[in-house]
């Protein structure tokens, strides 16, 4: 259990289809005005690129997980001391990944390969699909897991067996027209597991549709919103850590799930 409260901040920055360089700079420029003692910052799913069908645009923007991207991300939590989590365009051999990735200050960078692709949109065309469950990251005393946008609708999935973690983390590329699902999804995997939900997603528009202020959230364990949002656009939320540990104690359903096993293939 976590013996200290985490400070989380979600980034939903407008991202510019296919202008990695832009994407970068406007992060950067908003890394200032995040609160001193923030712990965990939450970009989008793709931050640096967005998402596009276009394949010669999309493999002109996959990075190693030492490109510039990371690199950047990298450099940006050793200056300002506090972890940074999101998405970005990969590349591995031949193949593209919707890629995850967890950096915390003083640690090794973390790495998850999304796992549901958006057939919807195309994505399992393009992608290729993650084959491992994301990891549980320990920062801060508290025990976090990623999980990328489409992800939230599979709940086996994001099972919190044995509470095995505190929260989730999950940026996202969600297009308005379905954010009643988006909201009822993230409140649904933060009551059924009993953890904290931080869903940053992104704004602006591309070729899905608009992605308007005010589509980012951050749930409590009871599925309540607890996200501020400033007028420069971060959202704010504060885990409890007494309170977790409390209300997990009192309320303890997690001791009657079912057992089950996941098979990947």
């Amino acid at each position: 259990m976590p013996d200290r409260n985490l400070k989380v901040a979600l980034l939903p920055h407008a991202i510019i289809t296919g202008d990695v360089h832009a994407n970068l700079q406007a992060v950067e420029a908003m890394l200032p005005q995040v609160d001193t003692d923030t712990d965990l910052l939450v970009l989008p799913e793709m931050f640096n690129a967005g998402y596009t069908t276009d394949t010669d645009l999309l493999n002109s923007m996959a990075e190693s997980n030492d490109g510039s991207t990371i690199k950047s991300v990298e450099r940006w939590v050793e200056q300002y001391d506090f972890a940074i989590w999101g998405g970005f365009i990969a590349r591995d051999g031949n193949n593209i990944y919707n890629r995850g990735f967890m950096v915390n200050p003083g640690e090794e960078t973390r790495f998850y390969d999304k796992r549901h692709l958006f057939r919807a949109g195309g994505e399992q065309m393009l992608f290729t699909q993650g084959m491992a469950l994301p990891e549980v990251v320990e920062y801060r005393s508290w025990r976090l897991r990623m999980a990328i946008c489409y992800d939230i609708r599979f709940p086996v999935w994001n099972r919190n067996t044995d509470l095995s973690y505190d929260a989730l983390i999950v940026p996202a590329n969600w297009a308005h027209s379905r954010v009643f699902a988006w909201r009822h999804m993230l409140i649904a995997r933060a009551v059924e597991n009993q953890a904290y939900v931080a869903g940053c997603n992104r704004e602006g528009s591309d070729m899905f549709g608009d992605y308007p202020p005010g589509d980012s959230f951050i749930f409590n364990h009871w599925g309540d919103n607890i996200g501020e949002r400033r007028d420069n656009g971060l959202v704010y939320a504060t885990f409890d850590a007494e309170r977790l540990k409390r209300d997990r104690e009192r309320f303890s359903p997690w001791r009657d799930a079912d057992d089950f096993q996941l098979i990947i293939d």
